[in-house]
């Protein structure tokens, strides 16, 4: 039964471009939080099109049905939430094989019946500028917008900015992929673009990739390899915030 009194930090991972490295980091920020800092946490897989999360823990399909189900009757939320039995992580997962797009009208009351039992609830999301994302941002406290440090990758990410802004939630960036060579963005100029504080940078890091080849995130697989250390000084952040 959920505590009403206790309102775990819903945290929304976002960006309006794929491929940034967003899942991987939503995922190992989780794992980070619960096995460093001894947190309980729920990861919801709200990505309404191709919904990974699970995937990167070598999960195809998970029993109960997830977050569909959650969706469609936010009273049974609790019932949809799977543990997986590698790490005892908590996961509202998404469907891999559906073909149908998630309506995410729902998410906040799904998120209002968990939170109780959780410290934090990280939430992956769809690259999506649309109602998905606004539906999601709706049941967030705050915001870690994913970007790399390329100048189309930032500037897709204003539009994102703006919508969040509107909505009047906290945002913060998460600088990931650093490293990988020349005509890279300063920290300086991704926030000067964004009008937002960078409080992390993440190396380009050849274990992330490898992680998500093997199914076994990094954090698990290599937990002092550069990327994992960056997303450690990640959740150590914002636990120092409690």
């Amino acid at each position: 039964m959920a505590d009403r009194n206790r309102r775990g930090r819903v945290i929304g991972i976002i960006s309006a471009k794929g491929g940034v490295g967003k899942t991987a980091v939503a995922l190992n920020l989780a794992l980070s939080l619960m096995l460093d800092f001894k947190k309980r946490v729920l990861a919801i897989d709200a990505h309404s099109i191709s919904p990974n999360l699970s995937l990167y823990l070598g999960i195809i399909d998970v029993v109960p049905p997830g977050i569909s189900y959650a969706l469609k009757d936010p009273s049974f939320a609790r019932e949809s939430v799977y543990i997986h039995s590698g790490t005892g992580l908590h996961l509202l997962a998404g469907s891999i094989t559906s073909v149908k797009e998630m309506d995410l009208g729902n998410l906040k009351q799904v998120v209002e019946n968990l939170r109780g039992e959780y410290d934090y609830i990280i939430i992956d999301t769809s690259p999506s500028l649309g109602e998905s994302l606004r539906n999601i941002l709706r049941a967030c406290d705050e915001v870690l917008l994913v970007v790399n440090p390329w100048l189309p990758i930032v500037i897709t990410n204003l539009k994102a900015v703006r919508i969040v802004e509107e909505m009047n939630k906290p945002l913060r960036i998460v600088l990931n992929k650093v490293g990988r060579g020349m005509g890279e963005m300063s920290v300086k100029e991704v926030e000067d673009s964004l009008g937002h504080r960078v409080i992390v940078t993440i190396p380009v890091d050849l274990e992330v990739y490898r992680g998500v080849e093997e199914r076994k995130p990094v954090m698990l697989a290599n937990p002092k390899s550069p990327g994992s250390v960056a997303i450690k000084k990640l959740a150590n952040l914002l636990v120092s915030e409690e």
